[in-house]
C-alpha cells in the first residue's frame, strides 16, 4: 500500500489536490481531518491509500 498526504487551509483547494491525486489511480481509503493552527486557521489534512 502507498499513502499520500495532502494539505491545504482551504477545502475548495484541498478537494482539487484529492482529484488529481487519485485520478486514474486505484485507491483503497481516504481519510480526511482538520487541525486548527495557532493563529484561529484551520488546516485541512487527506490521507489518501492507494492499492499497488
Amino acid at each position: 500500500m502507498k499513502v499520500e498526504i495532502v494539505q491545504s487551509e482551504s477545502k475548495s483547494e484541498l478537494d482539487n489536490l484529492i482529484n488529481s491525486c487519485i485520478q486514474d489511480r486505484d485507491v483503497e481509503d481516504i481519510k480526511l481531518s482538520t487541525t486548527l493552527l495557532a493563529d484561529n486557521k484551520v488546516q485541512y489534512t487527506a490521507l489518501i491509500m492507494l492499492k499497488n
